[in-house]
């Protein structure tokens, strides 16, 4: 069965990101390369300068092992980069058209 991952990351890591996605082989993506918004820890990342700072995010539709094997390296780059701000959910994809 096949999972999506939404990767929400500060998008000064972006060539991080892209090198991880590259080395599990993963080869059809959408990155939307400005979102914004607030998490748990930190300030809000609005883009402006009260509130600088932007995301991306990243989606990705593959087979389950390989979005288990990104997951783990977001797990890693969150890690590494704490307070970055590294974001990751997993979710099932029902139908794809």
């Amino acid at each position: 069965m096949d999972k999506m991952l939404i990767l929400v990351y500060n998008n000064a890591l972006e060539r991080v990101v892209l090198d991880c996605i590259e080395e599990c082989e993963v080869s059809c993506f959408t990155l939307i390369p400005k979102v914004f918004g607030r998490g748990l820890t930190g300030g809000p990342r609005l883009g402006t300068s009260v509130w600088p700072g932007e995301n991306a995010m990243l989606l990705i539709v593959d087979r389950q092992e390989r979005i288990e094997a990104l997951l783990e390296r977001a797990k890693e780059l969150k890690a590494r980069h704490h307070g970055k701000g590294v974001k990751a959910f997993v979710l099932g994809v029902e139908e794809k058209v």
